[in-house]
């Protein structure tokens, strides 16, 4: 017997017993999903103008502390589009703080209006993938990220329930080379793993939930944005 043919029945062996594995494991993390105790929160921007709420199981949750640049250059920019440079929501250590959710977990019952989009101003031959950031036009306040081909979505906790928030899964951190200091003790990492079981789980849901991904935005990271008095008038 060849060696190339006795390798087949290991191989097959091998396989097998992956795939048994990762069905194992699915199975185990649809049951665990299935009791797991669903969390409710209102959602709502910083003057009111725009309301809803948030109704999604603890094992379909991850809060994450994001220390990335782009995501307080972001906060930074939504803020000066209402004058309100100062005034932003990052934390001490220039952390950003959002629950992820999927997508059908969200509904907006007021001001739907008021939910604008901001992308980043894209690099010249950059294949980097940007997230669609939405905020309240209203009162200049980033409330959720992310992409439209993705099922699950970013909501910051400054604006849903703070007893809701701290029942949810988490915290872990992200990007956190990128923050302006960590606390002591650091929060762990977050897990390549429940982040993969996302992209599958929630993609059957990725065009659910308020969002318009249609929506003429507002390019920040470019100095040269008009719309910034154009936006601001459309609101007051």
């Amino acid at each position: 017997m060849s060696e190339a043919t006795s390798s087949t029945p290991t191989l097959t062996t091998a396989l097998t017993a992956v795939a048994a594995t990762a069905g194992v494991a699915i199975v185990l993390r649809a049951i665990k999903r299935h009791f797991s105790p669903t969390i409710s929160s209102k959602l709502q921007c910083k003057c009111g103008k725009i309301q809803g709420h948030v109704h999604a199981k603890y094992e379909d949750s991850a809060r994450i502390y994001c220390y990335c640049q782009d995501c307080r250059d972001y906060a930074n920019y939504i803020a000066s589009l209402g004058g309100n440079k100062d005034e932003t929501i990052g934390k001490e250590f220039g952390d950003n703080r959002v629950v992820q959710f999927c997508k059908n977990a969200i509904t907006i019952e007021q001001g739907q209006e008021h939910l604008k989009l901001a992308i980043k101003k894209k690099e010249p031959n950059s294949k980097q993938v940007y997230m669609h950031r939405y905020y309240a036009g209203c009162c200049h306040v980033p409330l959720m990220n992310t992409v439209d081909f993705l099922g699950f979505v970013g909501v910051f906790c400054d604006f849903l329930d703070e007893k809701a928030v701290e029942q949810w899964d988490g915290p872990c951190r992200m990007f956190q080379d990128e923050g302006l200091g960590q606390p002591n003790p650091p929060f762990p990492d977050a897990s390549p793993a429940p982040f993969i079981w996302k992209l599958i789980r929630y993609l059957p849901w990725r065009k659910s939930g308020p969002f318009d991904y249609d929506l003429t935005p507002v390019y920040w990271g470019d100095d040269s944005n008009g719309e910034k008095k154009e936006e601001k008038k459309k609101d007051e």
